[in-house]
């Protein structure tokens, strides 16, 4: 019961927050940017607009094949 009430706190954080759900994936298939960290939620620069965004699936290490 603890760790639903913390689960849902956190989503309920989640959600307070002033970005975007951008550019997509979910908590299983993230994307990923092209230095491999995970990308879930995107947030305006300075001038309130959102730059080209570069993550994609491709980028995530788990994958990328090995050569």
């Amino acid at each position: 019961m603890r760790y639903l009430a913390l689960a849902a706190t956190a989503l309920l954080l989640a959600s307070c927050s002033n970005g975007r759900w951008e550019p997509g994936g979910s908590f299983f298939d993230p994307l990923c940017m092209p230095d491999g960290s995970v990308v879930m939620y995107e947030y305006p620069n300075s001038g309130g607009k959102y730059d080209e965004v570069t993550a994609n699936r491709a980028n995530c290490p788990w994958n990328k094949t090995k050569t």
